[in-house]
């Protein structure tokens, strides 16, 4: 089964989180990366967690995300672990 996932209101997100270049972010639903991706391209020196049950949403964002690996963590988990996945 190929992977397949479309990021619903990326934009409206983007902008109302008012990305810092050194910020910490966490996308609790990692999905296909897209609204990820977007925080990614902002960060210089900060931080994203990105969390997915779904093996194959992990891959894709892996992928998606191929060049951010400085910025970008992802973590295959669920989003009710957030308080064992900041702690390490």
């Amino acid at each position: 089964m190929e992977f397949s996932h479309y990021s619903v209101m990326r934009d409206d997100c983007i902008d109302a989180l008012n990305i810092r270049p050194d910020g910490v972010y966490i996308d609790c639903t990692l999905g296909g990366g897209g609204h990820s991706l977007e925080i990614a391209k902002r960060l210089e020196n900060g931080l994203l967690i990105g969390i997915d049950r779904d093996k194959e949403a992990i891959a894709a964002a892996k992928q998606r995300l191929s060049g951010y690996e400085r910025v970008f963590r992802p973590v295959h988990a669920n989003f009710s672990d957030i308080v064992h996945i900041t702690n390490d």
